[in-house]
């Protein structure tokens, strides 16, 4: 397996929150964590960034030990409560830091099988062939309106609160996740991103661009594609190539 990632601040933000690791352990179990960070003016920065170095140490001072998929699935999420409670109580302490929580999109791999554990709006999309697919579901207003039937898809694009996330590690004193789990095959692509990328590229823009640039720079190519249309927020992308 293969990873590469790029992130940039983007065309309107003077500071990037967004936040990423990934990297491989000694048995060959790859692993990704994205954080888009949410609240003040430094506040979100610090949230992502606690938040990625914590699941990174739990990752690898404990997963190597932990053999079967559905023990993975269940350190994966306790994982990520227990984040959960360490950026709550740091945004507890300081009052002028309230707001501080960020999403979270944590995916490991192993022996062919994609484990994703997230909350809020970053995603997770698999890249077969010229096939893109959503594996994740926004944690939105947006999405919820969706899902009852009160907007389009096209609207949804342009909502007003198209922003507004209903699931932020380090805002409740308990996180609401999903979980999903899928086979990679060979050649496939595993992409982890923010919403600086999926809402300033199309679907269809990211799998052209994936498929026609070589694999270690199509993380450069995606976020430049997302400036040059506007970069209205933090850009982030981390793809694994199986």
């Amino acid at each position: 397996m293969k990873i590469t990632a790029a992130t940039d601040v983007g065309c309107r933000s003077k500071q990037n929150q967004d936040c990423y690791k990934a990297g491989r352990l000694s048995d060959d179990t790859y692993w990704a964590v994205l954080c888009d960070g949410m609240g003040g003016v430094s506040a979100g920065g610090e949230a992502s960034f606690v938040a990625v170095n914590y699941i990174e140490d739990a990752i690898t001072e404990s997963l190597t030990e932990i053999t079967s998929s559905s023990d993975v699935k269940d350190f994966m999420i306790d994982t990520v409560q227990r984040c959960n409670s360490v950026v709550y109580t740091l945004s507890r302490d300081e009052n002028n830091r309230i707001t501080m929580g960020t999403t979270i999109v944590l995916a490991i791999v192993r022996n062919g099988v994609v484990q994703i554990v997230h909350a809020g709006d970053s995603r997770a999309y698999s890249i077969s062939k010229r096939v893109i697919k959503q594996i994740t579901r926004d944690h939105s207003v947006v999405q919820e309106l969706l899902d009852s039937g009160k907007i389009t898809p096209q609207q949804a694009k342009n909502h007003p609160n198209k922003n507004i996330i209903t699931s932020a590690l380090g805002v409740e004193e308990k996180l609401k996740t999903d979980f999903n789990e899928f086979r990679i095959r060979k050649g496939d692509i595993l992409l982890i991103c923010t919403d600086g990328l999926y809402n300033m590229v199309s679907e269809e823009d990211i799998v052209n661009i994936v498929k026609e640039n070589d694999f270690y720079r199509s993380a450069d190519a995606l976020i430049k594609r997302a400036v040059d249309e506007g970069g209205f927020d933090n850009i982030t992308a981390i793809l694994l190539l199986e």
